[in-house]
């Protein structure tokens, strides 16, 4: 018995979305090693045809554009498995920092879609949510006196961001390699901790996350 009209049209959208997140996912492998690949390069990676690429990405620009959501999207999925309003401040914002570290691929190649086609505009507008995010760990972290007052919130929130984008794409040009904790004590000494009170605040974030 045919499937109804019905029935067909779901399974044709299915593939289409499994099409999409094929290329999307093979884009996000190829670019990172080669930021100028073509879309020939991309349907040869993703196992499709060209034209099938093109129905879903018109042009690179779309392909950037649809990479970049995806992988912005990741990072706030990653960043959501945690409730860090249970936490102090400074272990707060040390877990917001590894974990940001540990979605690295995915925000070390939103530094490099910026940087070869997406503009750094888009990337403030795309990184919006999740620096809302470590903003608002700093306004509680100074409410309750854990942070320094040198600068004002949202120039240190630019600061601390800057400073994240910075040492991924240190990562990027192969200057210094790190599992997130230097990286992560540094941002937490520019917010106004010590050195050993950094390393201490990453030590309970860890041991917070630590599986059961």
């Amino acid at each position: 018995m045919c499937d109804s009209p019905a029935v067909s049209e779901r399974g044709r959208r299915r593939d289409a979305e499994e099409n999409r997140d094929r290329i999307l996912r093979a884009a996000r492998t190829l670019l990172a090693r080669q930021p100028a690949a073509s879309m020939d390069d991309l349907a040869q990676a993703a196992g499709v045809v060209r034209r099938t690429v093109y129905a879903h990405f018109p042009n690179r620009d779309a392909l950037l554009a649809g990479l970049a959501d995806r992988c912005a999207a990741d990072l706030l999925d990653a960043l959501a498995v945690t409730d860090r309003g249970a936490l102090e401040p400074e272990v707060a914002l040390a877990d917001f920092a590894l974990t940001v570290w540990a979605a690295g691929e995915q925000y070390r190649l939103l530094i490099s879609l910026a940087e070869t086609g997406l503009g750094m505009a888009g990337l403030r507008d795309l990184l919006h949510p999740i620096a809302e995010q470590s903003y608002q760990l700093l306004v509680r972290g100074r409410e309750q006196g854990r942070f320094a007052t040198h600068l004002p919130l949202p120039v240190l929130s630019a600061a601390l961001q800057a400073m994240t984008l910075a040492m991924m794409r240190a990562v990027n040009d192969e200057l210094w390699v790190d599992d997130g904790t230097r990286s992560t004590v540094g941002l937490l000494v520019a917010a106004g901790l010590t050195p050993a009170a950094a390393e201490e605040a990453i030590r309970e974030a860890r041991e917070t996350l630590r599986p059961v």
